[in-house]
């Protein structure tokens, strides 16, 4: 009798033993990634709308585990500056823009939004997905970046141009003084605008003292939200001058590199999510814009065809001369518009202007 207890007591002890030294997984504590990012864009801004939408995914989705602190604009870097801080490391991630690249990035601009393009914004986002960011990616390691790629938030079209005058075809353009940005700004001054770069802010001042006569901005429901109906009479849309609005979401590419596999696939899925909530969330808001501005007083019109056939003739001369200067640029224009005209072919494209 006494041989059994002894015997009962050394497995129980040998089984306290392993209790002792294998943890219960659920009573072990899990230390937080956490990243710190920057929006281009000030809080309430949609780039920044979107961000915050995005961690707030991430932290559900991970149980906490993963948490992206994001800042706006100027916190940490100089606005427009995050893809710099993020290829030093200052950043982890961010929200930019391709264009706030140029002229280091050649190709920087035609994925923000390329002037000219027939391609719709949804398109744009499939050729994107398809094989524009494995091109693009391939493209930053190869200039030295130490950056990728991981998503993007996708855009609608913006407002063609704001104007204190009316515009009834190409000759109105020409003396115009207008607050213009990018590849568009380039182009609209190879049509006779005197087109000059100034921050947002400083649009609705300009306007009113006479600095500037028309100015662009961006989609409706940002202008609408900027006041912008305040410094202007008329209002013309038209997506060729900037047929989408993308903003690169970057990740320091060693950050990338070490983070577990499950919460890759967190970061991805609630990027993707995220991304289509920002779209549908402009298209809402554009839609009460318009109206908005009308009820405003402002005249909101289709852009003159003649303008808009101007400006693509004159876009398609600019973008091959840098298309002949940039291997990079050349490859990316290339891959979009034979993009541009399988989507013509399966799903047809709109027609600016009617």
């Amino acid at each position: 009798m006494e041989k059994r207890i002894f015997m009962l007591l050394g497995v129980l002890v040998f089984i306290g033993a392993m209790i002792a030294v294998v943890p219960a997984p659920w009573g072990a504590e899990v230390k937080a990634i956490t990243w710190t990012g920057q929006s281009c864009l000030p809080p309430g801004m949609p780039v920044s709308m979107g961000l915050k939408d995005f961690s707030e995914r991430v932290k559900k989705a991970s149980g906490g585990r993963f948490i992206l602190d994001v800042k706006p604009a100027g916190s940490i870097c100089p606005a427009t500056k995050e893809w710099v801080a993020i290829n030093k490391g200052v950043l982890d991630f961010g929200g930019t823009s391709g264009g706030y690249m140029v002229p280091e990035v050649p190709f920087g601009s035609i994925i923000t939004q390329r002037v000219g393009a027939k391609l719709p914004p949804l398109g744009h986002m499939m050729w994107y997905e398809i094989e524009g960011r494995e091109m693009v990616n391939r493209w930053f390691k190869q200039m030295g970046y130490k950056f990728i790629n991981v998503g993007c938030f996708h855009g609608l079209p913006e407002g063609w141009i704001h104007t204190k005058r009316p515009l009834k075809g190409p000759g109105d353009l020409k003396g115009l003084k207008m607050r213009a940005a990018g590849d568009g700004g380039i182009v609209l001054s190879r049509l006779g605008v005197g087109t000059v770069f100034m921050p947002l802010g400083e649009i609705f001042e300009n306007m009113k003292r006479g600095i500037i006569d028309a100015f662009e901005c961006s989609c409706p429901a940002f202008d609408y939200q900027m006041a912008l109906y305040e410094a202007s009479k008329y209002y013309y849309l038209s997506p060729t001058r900037a047929p989408w609005e993308v903003y690169d979401i970057l990740v320091n590419r060693d950050k990338w590199e070490t983070l577990p596999e499950d919460l890759k696939a967190i970061f991805l899925n609630s990027l993707m999510g995220a991304t289509v909530a920002y779209h549908h969330r402009l298209v809402a808001d554009n839609q009460k814009a318009i109206q908005g501005f009308k009820d405003k007083g402002v005249v909101v019109e289709i852009l003159p065809s003649s303008i808009d056939d101007a400006f693509i003739a004159e876009a398609t001369k600019y973008l091959e001369e840098l298309a002949a200067k940039h291997a990079s640029f050349k490859e990316l224009l290339t891959s979009e518009l034979k993009f541009e005209e399988m989507w013509k072919n399966l799903y047809g494209l709109p027609s600016p202007g009617k």
